[in-house]
């Protein structure tokens, strides 16, 4: 199923004094997404989840305002309640964190279970991934591939629209499927 957003449009008059134009979106934690940025987002996400392979990937701001979705039947998880409890998980592991004093700016929560592994993770300072794989994918995969397209959503929706360039950002699917690649041949080399 092709990723989409969920997120009604905006006034063309803006929110708190901010211009955004009619075909423009904003999240409440402060991240405008325009048309360019939710394609490239698609990309991204059904490129995770075909590579993972993933059953679900889902991104979320931090505050649990839904963004987008790739997976084999998300209309039959409700990705609205999901995002919530996504960016839940990704707040409680941050503070777990800073009371015990192993802060990093990065976070990654992995659930590994028999039939299924989950993986949580900041993707950029806006928002939070989620990804859904069977069991027989190894955990390191998935945090690997999980972490390298999390960075890359990250550095997707700092882009400018008119900057957003798919290839020289790595998204176009021929750079895709190769950095998904390399992936592999750092994990050899770490």
């Amino acid at each position: 199923m092709r990723c989409g957003m969920l997120l009604a449009p905006v006034r063309p008059e803006g929110v708190w004094g901010m211009d955004i134009p009619p075909e423009g979106q904003y999240v409440t934690t402060g991240l405008m997404l325009l048309p360019e940025h939710t394609q490239a987002i698609d990309q991204v996400l059904a490129a995770l989840r075909r590579n993972a392979p993933a059953s679900l990937v889902v991104l979320t701001a931090r505050d649990g305002q839904f963004i987008s979705a790739s997976g084999d039947n998300v209309s039959a998880v409700d990705v609205v309640a999901l995002g919530s409890l996504v960016a839940g998980d990704l707040a409680a592991s941050h503070q777990i964190a800073r009371l015990t004093g192993v802060y990093e700016d990065f976070q990654v929560i992995l659930r590994q279970g028999r039939e299924s592994h989950m993986l949580v993770t900041d993707a950029g300072p806006h928002m939070a991934l989620f990804v859904l794989t069977p069991g027989d994918v190894p955990v390191g995969w998935l945090r690997l591939l999980g972490m390298s397209a999390a960075r890359l959503l990250g550095k997707l929706v700092e882009s400018r629209p008119n900057q957003i360039d798919l290839h020289a950002l790595g998204l176009d699917d021929k750079t895709l499927a190769d950095q998904f690649g390399q992936v592999l041949g750092d994990l050899w080399q770490e």
